[in-house]
């Protein structure tokens, strides 16, 4: 059977095969696109009655019922009834389901990642490949423009999942770029701290970052104009300078023999990351007590 690929990051696509074949697939209800997306995300069989309430929270239950059916009969009808697994009570995806999602294979790569025995923070060498692996698969924030004009509690599902995984994304970058700082590869680095950046502009720990490796990378006057940048963008969304330790970096990279970076293998990593400010957004990696499930529940 061939595979069917759904992408989320970015605008919702689902296509049937692989390279130049890959034939897009479309719905005639964006409501079976959304069915197939929280089956795929959560990884597990909903009851009819739970899925009714998540997609049509307006209506009656019997009304709401009615409505997943036809949905349920659109979605097996675009992409084959085998991969979809409906009892009478519970809907998923089938154990034999050809459809690979690219949240899942983020999730998975940085599962990896994580998986060599050693905190997060310190990341190892066999970690790149995973690392990267889940930076490239993020081409965009979670089901980018897609909503249910009739469902707030899906949108609300979505919401949550778009804030975990941009999360999750900021935290890949951050470990990478201290990987790649610790290999000695500041171009490679400088590359995922600026996309860290463009996704997150008041994240003052990655323009933090980015000052430190323009500095290294011999580029003084960049990683000046980047504090600029910082101190700008700061007082114009929150109102405040940069925190001190910031403030002691561009004074640091100023200075006229200006710290040479680490050697290659040597374990240097950047300064520790500034404290979170009041009202700034939070930092990345998951949030404080309870990590959020696929289904946006603790």
């Amino acid at each position: 059977m061939a595979a069917l690929h759904l992408n989320l990051f970015g605008a919702p696509e689902l296509f049937i095969g692989d390279g130049d074949g890959a034939m897009p697939i479309h719905f005639d209800t964006r409501k079976a696109l959304a069915l197939l997306t929280y089956l795929a995300v959560t990884g597990k069989g909903h009851t009819r009655d739970s899925l009714a309430a998540l997609l049509w929270p307006e209506g009656d239950a019997e009304h709401a019922r009615s409505a997943l059916r036809r949905t349920l009969s659109a979605l097996t009808t675009a992409i084959g009834a085998h991969q979809i697994e409906a009892g009478r009570q519970t809907i998923g995806l089938h154990p034999e389901s050809t459809l690979i999602c690219d949240v899942a294979r983020f999730q998975t790569a940085i599962a990896h990642s994580r998986g060599h025995g050693h905190p997060p923070a310190a990341p190892c060498s066999d970690c790149r490949r995973w690392l990267q692996e889940a930076a490239e698969l993020y081409r965009g924030d979670f089901m980018a423009g897609f909503s249910l004009r009739d469902s707030l509690e899906f949108d609300d599902w979505q919401l949550i999942q778009a804030e975990h995984l941009r999360r999750e994304h900021a935290a890949v970058l951050d470990r990478l770029t201290a990987l790649l700082i610790d290999e000695g590869d500041f171009a490679a680095a400088l590359l995922h701290a600026r996309r860290w950046l463009n996704r997150d502009p008041l994240h003052e720990p990655a323009h933090a970052r980015l000052m430190q490796l323009y500095a290294w990378s011999g580029q003084q006057s960049a990683a000046l104009r980047q504090y600029q940048e910082c101190a700008h963008i700061l007082d114009q969304e929150l109102g405040v300078p940069p925190l001190q330790e910031t403030t002691a970096l561009y004074e640091a990279i100023r200075a006229p023999r200006p710290a040479p970076p680490p050697p290659p293998g040597a374990g240097g990593r950047p300064r520790p990351a500034p404290p979170r400010r009041p009202g700034a957004p939070a930092p990345p990696g998951p949030a404080r007590g309870a990590p959020v499930g696929a289904d946006g529940f603790v």
